[in-house]
């Protein structure tokens, strides 16, 4: 290294250090490593265990075996102290749970059943020769479901193991109930070319619903959105004062999101999801 800057950098890794006495050569090799570790990118990054597994494999290679002992020790403080952490964030979620567990009895019990009270309701007799491709999106659908269950799965232990179990069963609340009631919205944003090609196409057949669907589904709808600020109230207070911005559909989106998560509902596949 011959740049001033650097040159101050490795002694302030060695100040950091101090516990291990490091030579300036290793410093030197640390801060090269800590440099290549905090590459940014959009869509590669290390979970906490990641890192410091990282840290160790590379440390070892410049460490003295007295230097490493030290480090190791350390080291496992660290995580230790991270585990307790990760720990007291997740005790710390029984009301989210209870708040996740009342909106999906209130989706199951009170909504979904009134969809297929009447068996002609949901009859999208004018879409009867698109049969294939309204099967196609539910399949497809089902699908996303099952890819999006895996990136919870995996994401969690990979970044909290089993130190976070109220968390892992909030989040598989949620997307429980996107089994009882399709997340269309999200379900938009992941689609393929070929998916939402499809997609489009049944939405413009959706575009003027029957009086008497419309109207349930306007309904319906606003008594979900009705129900979800007054649980939310109950679970975290007042909403009034918080300065979220949630950005608002214009009235065709919100027909389209009607239609399409009513295109979506399976009272079958609700049921079996229910059995798991």
């Amino acid at each position: 290294m011959t740049s001033q800057e650097p040159e101050w950098e490795v002694k302030l890794v060695q100040q950091r250090y101090q516990y291990l006495d490091l030579t300036y050569e290793q410093a030197e090799l640390i801060y090269e490593f800590e440099q290549e570790k905090d590459t940014y990118s959009e869509k590669y990054f290390f979970s906490a265990w990641e890192e410091w597994d990282y840290e160790l494999s590379t440390f070892r290679q410049i460490l003295n075996p007295e230097q490493l002992t030290k480090y190791e020790n350390s080291l496992r403080e660290n995580i230790m102290r991270y585990e307790r952490e990760l720990i007291q964030q997740d005790q710390e979620k029984a009301n989210e749970i209870a708040y996740q567990e009342e909106l999906s009895n209130f989706y199951e019990m009170q909504i979904l059943p009134e969809f297929f009270k009447d068996p002609f309701l949901l009859y999208f007799g004018w879409l009867h020769t698109d049969k294939a491709k309204i099967d196609y999106l539910k399949s497809e659908y089902n699908r996303y479901l099952n890819e999006s269950k895996k990136a919870i799965l995996t994401s969690h232990f990979r970044h909290n193991r089993t130190f976070k179990p109220n968390e892992l069963k909030i989040a598989l609340l949620r997307h429980k109930r996107s089994y009882i009631w399709p997340d269309y919205s999200s379900f938009k944003q992941e689609m393929d070319s070929a998916t939402k090609a499809v997609a489009i196409y049944l939405a413009s057949k959706l575009k003027y619903l029957p009086e008497k669907l419309e109207k349930f589904l306007t309904g319906k709808f606003e008594e979900i959105k009705t129900f979800n600020q007054t649980i939310f109230s109950k679970y975290y207070g007042d909403p009034r004062g918080w300065h979220v911005v949630i950005g608002q559909l214009a009235p065709e989106e919100e027909r389209e999101h009607r239609a399409m998560t009513a295109l979506l509902l399976d009272e079958k596949s609700t049921a079996a999801n229910n059995q798991d």
